[in-house]
């Protein structure tokens, strides 16, 4: 299914003036979190309420469209609706910050990703067990609406041989997510979804991900990981 264009005001052509006038692509206004996560402010709020609403349409054309991973039971894959340039024209656009924040995760080479809606609400997913993405940036950017809990919780950077290891009190971090934020943070950035408390959280999420990375050029370094030896 093809998402009907929007004219001049098409997100893939003005995405920046739908920016918060503090961002730019070298990143003012980040903020560091933990263990190289960042939260950047992103979207005015009207940029976020128009994301949802032409979610919502394109998801009433497509009744049928499957959940978008093994994880969560609610949600949507925005690609097949119609998303995909969009998603492409954010992530090039933020592919100089990433290249700066994610030399270990080839942040300058995301040619690719897997990207998707997530929702949380009594009705819907209520939380999510710790995991690492399939990723080598994640890019969480909540759209709204009115909610408490949910928190995003980090657990610890950790190389694959190293993913079940107990984070060390330092790097567990529990985020609340504000709408128009995004939270940037390496896939293999161990993290959760505390349980929601009242109303509705739905976020954007984009797995970047690098094909020469995955295809071994260059070959993946772990010294990010703190128990690498």
């Amino acid at each position: 299914m093809s998402f009907p264009p929007l004219g001049p005001s098409d997100f893939t052509a003005d995405l920046w003036s739908a920016l918060q006038p503090s961002t730019s692509e070298r990143g003012r206004g980040l903020r560091a979190l933990c263990g190289g996560a960042y939260a950047l402010p992103l979207l005015v709020p009207s940029a976020c309420e128009r994301w949802l609403t032409e979610i919502a349409q394109a998801r009433s054309r497509a009744p049928h469209s499957e959940p978008p991973n093994s994880m969560h039971d609610h949600g949507v894959d925005l690609v097949p609706l119609g998303f995909g340039p969009r998603l492409d024209a954010l992530l090039l656009r933020l592919q100089p910050l990433l290249a700066r924040l994610y030399p270990h995760f080839d942040g300058a080479h995301l040619d690719a990703h897997h990207s998707y809606l997530v929702e949380y609400g009594r009705d819907l997913d209520e939380s999510l067990a710790w995991h690492a993405d399939d990723s080598e940036v994640t890019l969480n950017l909540c759209l709204g609406e009115e909610f408490s809990g949910a928190e995003l919780t980090f657990l610890g950077l950790r190389c694959r041989e190293h993913m079940q290891t107990r984070p060390k009190p330092e790097e567990v971090l529990s985020i609340e997510h504000e709408p128009g934020t995004l939270i940037l943070h390496a896939g293999l950035h161990r993290h959760r979804v505390e349980p929601i408390v009242s109303g509705t959280r739905r976020n954007l999420i984009v797995w970047a991900r690098s094909t020469r990375l995955r295809r071994g050029t260059p070959p993946p370094a772990a010294s990010y990981c703190p128990l690498h030896a």
